[in-house]
């Protein structure tokens, strides 16, 4: 146990006193927030300048079928009304005037018609949306009770309930707690991913194993640097999240972030979901964390290792290219291979489990499955840096993982 703690204590130190384990956490926030800044201040620009292009105003012609359009609103844009169609194109054609509206009779099955000289691409959209809005607004004026205009304009309050075995039940609100799992868990992973692969190679390249192996057992090794990864992992969310509390907390009425207290309570927690979703968390941590840990061990350096990390992540995002099955209450044969198949399972299992389409009995058994071969997979790379640890110069194979040998170095 002291040798555990030992372990757990030195890589925690080692990997905090790189700067590269601090620039790779305080990039993904700083990227992320030098986006988010870019898209925001070129949503303001943009909004502003649009604005003050929509202001500005043209001469229009408008020639009106519908006879929906009152001589209000005509002289409200300083338009004037037309009697020729071909006549008032040539106006336009010819820069006599800025733009002309063609209305026809029937406005709902025939297009409406807006000529205009050409200001750029940005610009040129201000035509469209005033000849939209001229003949909206002329359609709710002709209505004349004000419960059918109100809504016409779609204000309408819908109040919906849904109910589940006599229960009403809170579909979204139960949604966000079980996504959460998910979430943590693919960040976890990308965050984490090159850190397990690169976790026994080190040693490995630094042609250390042999020593500290004649100290300490293989499991306590691997065990104590798993320990570490999670510490880590931690450190890591706990880095990211910590700005981004700071942000709303203290500057997100000057940034415009909305207010996020309305949509936290809506959030319901239910027993079994996240039970399920805290469950597959963990277990499927240790799944991916003893393949890639194995496949660091089996590699002989650090960036044959590396190679495989994209392969892992794009395991990991197969079942989102069955999306929609996912959502569906009744499973169909791919969705339950995908959720029984140890690689897929975890994220198939956490989605079905938050969108409520997998039953308790069959997510325990897949929460099973993922379980017994996370330990499977993590007993996996013990075996594998126990023998693998002396191979320097190529990959060990399969034969050699279960193979016994004698002259590797025996564990206490």
């Amino acid at each position: 146990m002291h040798n555990l703690f030992t372990v757990i204590q030195f890589e925690l130190i080692r990997t905090l006193k790189k700067p590269s384990f601090w620039i790779s956490v305080l990039a993904t926030p700083a990227l992320l927030a030098f986006i988010f800044g870019i898209i925001i201040f070129s949503q303001k620009t943009s909004d502003a300048t649009q604005a003050e292009i929509n202001k500005k105003p043209f001469s229009l012609i408008v020639m009106d079928e519908t006879k929906l359009i009152s001589d209000t609103s005509i002289k409200q844009l300083n338009a004037t009304r037309a009697d020729n169609k071909q006549l008032a194109i040539n106006k336009v054609s010819s820069a006599e005037v800025d733009a002309f509206f063609y209305y026809p009779k029937d406005a709902v099955k025939n297009q409406i018609e807006v000529y205009n000289k050409n200001d750029g691409l940005t610009a040129n959209d201000k035509y469209t949306l005033v000849a939209k809005n001229l003949l909206i607004s002329a359609s709710t004026n002709a209505i004349d009770a004000p419960e059918l205009l109100s809504i016409a304009k779609g204000n309408i309050n819908v109040n919906q309930k849904s109910y589940e075995k006599g229960k009403e039940i809170n579909l979204v609100g139960s949604m966000i707690a079980p996504a959460i799992f998910l979430v943590i868990f693919y960040s976890v992973i990308v965050l984490l991913g090159n850190q397990m692969l690169a976790s026994t190679t080190e040693e490995k390249e630094n042609r250390v194993t042999e020593m500290l192996l004649t100290s300490l057992s293989s499991k306590t090794l691997i065990v104590g640097k798993i320990a570490s990864l999670v510490a880590l992992g931690f450190i890591q969310i706990i880095t990211i999240l910590t700005p981004v509390v700071f942000v709303y907390l203290f500057a997100r009425e000057r940034l415009n972030i909305p207010d996020i207290s309305n949509f936290t309570q809506v959030i319901t927690i239910e027993f079994w979901p996240v039970f399920i979703g805290a469950g597959l968390l963990v277990s499927g941590f240790l799944l991916f964390t003893g393949l890639l840990v194995g496949i660091g061990a089996a590699s002989p350096t650090a960036k044959e290792a590396n190679s495989f990390f994209g392969v892992i992540i794009l395991i990991m995002f197969i079942p989102f290219y069955f999306f929609s099955l996912l959502m569906s209450p009744e499973p169909s044969i791919v969705i339950s291979i995908l959720s029984y198949f140890p690689l897929t399972a975890p994220v198939t299992l956490m989605t079905r489990n938050a969108f409520g389409t997998i039953g308790i009995n069959e997510a325990l058994i897949g929460l099973a499955v993922v379980f017994i071969s996370g330990v499977v997979a993590i007993n996996i790379a013990i075996q594998i840096f126990r023998y693998g640890t002396l191979e320097y110069s190529k990959r060990l194979s399969l034969r050699s993982i279960f193979k016994p040998k004698n002259n590797v170095i025996k564990s206490k």
